[in-house]
Parts: C-alpha cells; structure tokens; sequence
C-alpha cells in the first residue's frame, strides 16, 4: 500500500516487503512492485461512502462531472475524482455507453469501477455542471465519441463558453474529430499526430496545458493525473486550494515549487 505522510508495509510475496511513504510517487511505487496484471477486480466507491479523511463537499461546492465507460483509464479515473474530491468538489461518475441498468465499468486494466448514474439518465439542461472531465483509455475515449448525447453536451459548453477537459486519448479521439480542441491542447505522445493538424502550433508538449480563453483543459497521460487534476482544482476553488492539495498530494504544480 501507499499512504500519504506514512510509511506503509506492503506485502507483495512471502518474504518481499516493500515501502512507500507518499502518493506523488506512487507510479514509481507501483512500477517497482507490481506485474503488468494482477488477479483480482477493485472498484471506485462512490462519494457517499468515501472515508472519514474526505473534504464532504457542501451546497456551494462547484460540481464536476467525470465520465467514464467500458475501456477508460485507471489511474486518471481514480486520480481526477480524488483529487477534485479533495478540493471540496462535488463530484458525479457517470457512466457513458453500454446497459444502462449496469454501472459497473470494465476498465483498461481490468479493474472494475462503479459510476453512481448513467449518462442517459441525465439531462444536463436540469443538472448543470460547472466543469465536465473525460479520462482517458483508449476503447473509453472511442465509447466517449461514439455517444452522439455526450459530444452535444461538449459542444454545447464550447459555445457557451463552460469549462470541459480531457487527458490521454480523449483530446486526441474525442476532441479533436468534433471540433472540440482550443488553441493549444496536448494529450498522449503517441497521439500528437491526431490533434497537431488542428493546432496553430502543434500539439503542446508540456504535461498540462490550461487555455482559459477557450476554458479548456488537456493533459498528457496517467503519470501527469495529478498535476492535471490540482489545476482543475485551481480553476473551479482557487490558487490557494490548489496549492492546499498538492502540498497534500506531495506534488509540484506547475511551475511552482512546493518547498515553501
């Protein structure tokens, strides 16, 4: 296990131990000690049952929808609605695509995530939403720009001038084939290719890109989730929110350093 602030014993194997003492560097932990696969299915709690170190969010909370669906990514999941739970953010899964009478996902790698509604059984008109957030995942991205109803709702905050971000394959999938992406985006390296035609410049190359004339959010992949997501946190709360965050998280915003 890794745990913020604490060492934690992790047992891998009879006789193997391994330690890890903060969550900013849990992908080098989880890299050192764990196989491509393991046995075995995990699933997101829902934010009704999260723990007694939860921010509760309150009814001026800002409210963030994150969408997911058969084939979406892990860690950005998990990663996005942690973080902005964390930032007081009330935050709903919605599940996009498949039985609408079954929430659970099937997720990239196996793991199996349970959204609290499906998106069919949304209207977005009666629920508004101040950001709306697409992880990434290849299949996900795909199950994302096949449903005609979620790239409306995109499109339709695009024109309203309302907030919306994505992060690995979904710029390059969702975003970009829809008209969706600002003036400067980024998403997965391996995907440049698919959004760079539709970009002044070219896709960014940095791990974040904020564009907030055209209040848009891209990033690049599961390792830069978390910074990703401290910068939605900074939009939607504020830059000392934000900060607040990501000194808990262990992680350096960027540009800025976390030693003060």
């Amino acid at each position: 296990l890794a745990c913020l602030g604490v060492l934690v014993l992790h047992i891998f194997a009879p006789g193997r131990a391994f330690l890890n003492r903060r969550l900013g560097s849990s992908l080098r932990f989880r890299s050192a000690v764990c196989p491509p696969r393991l046995p075995g299915l995990s699933s997101l709690t829902s934010k009704r049952t999260r723990g007694l170190t939860s921010v509760q969010a309150t009814a001026d909370s800002k409210k963030v929808m994150v969408f997911i669906a058969d084939g979406s990514e892990e860690i950005e999941t998990s990663g996005i609605y942690d973080t902005l739970i964390r930032g007081g953010v009330d935050v709903t899964l919605a599940k996009v695509g498949g039985d609408k009478a079954d929430l659970i996902c099937k997720m990239s790698r196996g793991m199996n995530f349970v959204a609290e509604q499906h998106f069919e059984d949304l209207s977005p008109a009666n629920q508004k939403f101040d950001m709306i957030v697409l992880p990434g995942g290849l299949p996900g991205a795909q199950a994302f720009s096949e449903s005609q109803k979620l790239v409306s709702e995109l499109q339709q905050r695009k024109k309203a001038g309302e907030w919306y971000a994505a992060i690995c394959a979904s710029p390059a999938v969702v975003f970009a084939p829809n008209g969706l992406l600002p003036g400067k985006a980024t998403c997965f390296p391996a995907l440049h290719g698919k959004i760079s035609s539709h970009l002044s410049d070219g896709a960014s190359t940095s791990r974040v890109v904020v564009d907030p004339a055209n209040k848009v959010v891209t990033s690049q992949g599961p390792g830069t989730t978390l910074e990703f997501a401290v910068e939605l946190v900074s939009i939607l709360v504020g830059e000392d929110k934000a900060d607040e965050v990501a000194k808990g998280l262990l992680i350096e915003r960027m540009g800025r350093s976390m030693s003060s």
